[in-house]
């Protein structure tokens, strides 16, 4: 394992010791656990931004849109009558979908 210095300021280092001693830890796994979740929330945003980028690149292609308006179009029936099931077991109008019946044959 590397050992890693870092200056704190006071703020930071009482706070950092109060969360320590909440937590029955030490400052050094409170230290890790902060970097760890730092790192793979930047990593996620990065992900995310070029997930975006590429969305937005695509969105830009005629003939992708009118594609993704098209599959948009094919699909919402059902997904309409999927929520329309949803929200009728949750208003209670539809009995449960559950069955004695067995689904193989």
């Amino acid at each position: 394992m590397t050992i890693l210095n870092i200056r704190l300021t006071d703020q930071i280092e009482r706070r950092l010791t109060e969360e320590a001693q909440r937590e029955n830890k030490t400052r050094s796994e409170i230290a890790r656990d902060a970097l760890t979740w730092y790192l793979t929330e930047i990593e996620k945003k990065r992900f995310m931004d070029q997930l975006l980028e590429k969305a937005r690149s695509a969105y830009a292609n005629e003939s992708i849109r009118q594609e993704a308006q098209t599959i948009a179009e094919e699909f919402l029936p059902i997904e309409n009558e999927m929520l329309e099931n949803v929200e009728g077991r949750i208003s209670g109008d539809l009995p449960p979908a559950e069955s004695s019946e067995k689904w193989w044959k």
